[in-house]
């Protein structure tokens, strides 16, 4: 279709990039572009005085600094642990890697901020592990503090350094560890010179990935830094705006921008990580062994590893379950003091029962409507190769990027008022957090689609072309093709905005609480038996659904590729015949 105009042509092409522009610059830009212009808003007009005063404030700066210092140790933590568990992992001769693979990525898993829970509850102060420090006369582990919060969040992160240094250790190619054999290294000076300094790139890719998870992270310095007064910049963020003072937006918007500017960084100082250890991406992952440890030596490494994990990561959940049963938080385990009372209070609680239902409605709202939007917009970058696409990319990857609590108060600026004139009043409604949900989201089903559509051949779409319609292409082989990988990508954005925490803290309310928020505003108000129940049915749905997601995958995946392999032969059979009339 070709549109003509006094100075040309518009092709529908070119109409389809105006309208993705004006959504990039509607949906991502402007809500940022308003909160930069609010931290600069004062009552006479615009100047840099929020920031003047902000620094003159000596909590402000205790709050960066704290921020600083949790980041960087946390940072230490995860880069160091899983960077050991890669290596652990990708080379050696290890059994059970599946297993260990899983209990590394339980973190991952679980939110945070029900990991934070867990722990909480094994480390009171009358809880079983100071129990047997006061025994010993040693002084007891306090997890309000400092170091509690740099502990749980270099457990959370773990994961995150993992998954970025194992892939990058499995494509240094064997070549480069048999010339240094050669030339005479041993094995482990192989490992220290060529393989440690391959993957030095992707290991400080993964720990700023860290570095720039802890920063977002709002729920851990929430649950144990408010209550013993330990700010930090996202925090900090959350009590100006709930302070709502004359100032209280301004200085918020300010901080914010500190916070972002901070983020924005490590984003760039990730992508030159990421961009030196690039050369080794287009390597096939290589799963053979390179260590052979012996027996004896296996068998100590695996099971001190196994323990350790299990210790970290298992049993502070396994004793949140348990705890759940009990009639009151901190009684000891016996049999007259277990209850199911904690599950009826929180089915018989109006406000729980609508938090689990406002949950459930965002995350299946969300998922479907990134499923769509996001491959869609796959669709026109894998095949099109359209350039507004890459921009409205390039914008979502900004808002996921940013931390939630710049995010969510960026909404609050730009949907009270998106157009002068225009107030929609969906503040404090549950549409605000459906389109927070998927501007935050959108990305990640972008990347999912996006690898999922570079796996289909391009001669499967002509084929289906040429023996039918586009929507026949779609329903044939598109559909079936997409819908495993597709699927998977949209099982995380499920999770995260089921049990998402951040955005709701600052957007939701009365009416329409989350899941997260519920279980935040029971453990600031001290109700741990709701908290802890109700963490406990999260966790529990959580594994079912990843279970339950992982079998039924692997049942269709059999059968999908004999449906995909008939079809493909019936299809360029008629291409075949469509060809000769061609030729004829």
């Amino acid at each position: 279709m070709i549109i003509k105009h006094k100075k040309g042509r518009i092709t529908k092409e070119q109409i389809l990039n105006y309208i993705l522009y004006a959504v990039v610059a509607f949906v991502f830009i402007a809500p940022v572009f308003r909160l930069l212009i609010m931290s600069f808003t004062v009552q006479q007009g615009y100047s840099i005085k929020n920031y003047t005063l902000l620094f003159q404030d000596k909590r402000t700066i205790l709050a960066v600094k704290n921020t600083f210092v949790i980041v960087l140790a946390s940072t230490l933590i995860s880069g160091l642990f899983g960077s050991f568990f890669s290596f652990l992992i990708a080379y050696t001769n290890i059994k059970r890697k599946r297993f260990l693979e899983l209990l590394i990525l339980m973190p991952f898993i679980i939110p945070s901020y029900i990991i934070t829970l867990s722990w909480t509850g094994i480390l009171r102060t009358n809880g079983p592990i100071n129990h047997l420090l006061a025994a010993a006369g040693i002084a007891q582990l306090q997890l309000y503090s400092m170091q509690g919060i740099i502990f749980i969040l270099g457990i959370c992160n773990i994961p995150i350094v993992y998954l970025s240094v194992v892939h990058m250790l499995r494509r240094i190619p064997r070549d480069l560890e048999w010339a240094s054999r050669a030339s005479g290294y041993t094995l482990w000076q192989t490992m220290l010179r060529i393989n440690l300094v391959q993957a030095i790139p992707a290991i400080l890719a993964g720990s700023v990935l860290a570095f720039l998870s802890a920063i977002d992270n709002f729920s851990v310095p929430a649950f144990l830094g408010i209550s013993a007064n330990i700010p930090v910049l996202s925090t900090y963020i959350y009590e100006k705006v709930i302070s709502f003072g004359p100032s209280a937006f301004p200085n918020a918007a300010a901080l914010s921008v500190i916070l972002s500017g901070i983020a924005v960084s490590g984003i760039m100082v990730e992508y030159i990580f990421t961009k030196k250890s690039s050369h080794l991406d287009s390597i096939k992952e290589d799963f053979s062994v390179r260590i052979e440890l012996t027996d004896s030596v296996r068998k100590t490494v695996e099971w001190i590893t196994i323990i350790g994990l299990m210790i970290f990561n298992i049993i502070p959940i396994v004793y949140m379950l348990c705890s759940s049963f009990l009639r009151y938080y901190g009684l000891p385990f016996a049999l007259k003091n277990l209850t199911l009372e904690n599950f009826h209070l929180i089915f018989s609680n109006s406000g729980v029962v609508s938090a689990l239902e406002n949950s459930v409605l965002l995350a299946s709202v969300t998922s479907i409507v990134c499923i769509i939007i996001g491959t869609i917009i796959a669709y026109l970058k894998v095949r099109k190769n359209n350039k507004a696409v890459k921009i409205l990319e390039n914008s979502a990857s900004l808002t996921y990027a940013i931390p939630g609590i710049v995010l969510a108060l960026s909404m609050i600026f730009h949907w009270v008022e998106p157009m002068p004139g225009f107030r929609p009043q969906i503040y404090g409604t549950i549409s605000i957090l459906i389109i927070a949900y998927i501007t935050r989201y959108l990305i990640l089903q972008i990347k999912g689609s996006t690898t999922a559509m570079l796996a289909v051949e391009p001669s499967l779409e002509y084929a289906a072309m040429a023996s039918g319609t586009k929507l026949r292409m779609w329903l044939k082989i598109m559909i079936p093709l997409l819908i495993k990988p597709v699927l998977a990508s949209s099982f995380l954005i499920f999770v995260s905005s089921m049990t998402e925490l951040t955005l709701s803290s600052m957007l939701a309310a009365a009416g329409t609480k989350t899941i997260g928020l519920t279980i935040f505003d029971f453990q600031q108000s001290g109700d741990y038996n709701l908290a802890i129940a109700l963490s406990s049915l999260i966790v529990i749905l959580i594994l079912a659904g990843y279970l339950l997601s992982i079998t039924l995958m692997t049942e269709k995946n059999n059968l999908q590729e004999r449906i995909n392999e008939s079809y493909f032969r019936k299809c360029n059979s008629k291409i075949q015949q469509y060809s000769g009339f061609e030729s004829n």
